[in-house]
């Protein structure tokens, strides 16, 4: 008997959920093992490409989401052109932060979603901030009887 032919029976077990929720905190660690062990080799090849600072965006909502932007700065700000001087892809460097955005926020992208962006200081500080918000739909009931 499968999983959902066992969810379709009726409300799932405890161990049913025991094993989906082990399951998704094992996926969660993979995520954030995945992001510990490459995003180093990353920040070298951002840096040898002449990346001071990178500068995501991301957005999701609707149990769909995406990362909206990415910026590549030197050390003046100014625009780093990675054509033919980066030997990883951008989607490689998308990808460490899916993981790292689903490692730490799981869901991100469901209901209303949320938002947040990554910046990445490359320089000696290696350091990495990252803003997350969560969006959500709030309301606010007043009951009367009577006069």
């Amino acid at each position: 008997m499968t999983q959902s032919n066992r969810l379709s029976e009726g409300p799932p077990t405890l161990s049913v959920m025991s094993i989906s929720s082990d399951s998704l905190a094992r996926y969660e660690r993979e995520r954030l093992e995945n992001v510990r062990r490459n995003l180093p080799e990353a920040r070298r090849h951002l840096q040898e490409a002449g990346v001071e600072h990178v500068h995501i965006d991301y957005d999701g909502c609707g149990d769909s989401g995406c990362i909206e932007n990415i910026t590549y700065t030197d050390g003046k700000g100014s625009a780093v052109d990675l054509a033919g001087k980066l030997a990883m892809t951008e989607e490689q460097l998308k990808d460490l932060f899916y993981d790292l955005t689903q490692a730490r926020h799981p869901g991100w992208e469901n209901n209303d979603g949320a938002f947040g962006e990554f910046n990445w200081d490359l320089t000696e500080e290696d350091a990495l901030t990252h803003t997350h918000n969560d969006r959500f739909t709030d309301y606010d009931t007043t009951e009367h009887e009577g006069l």
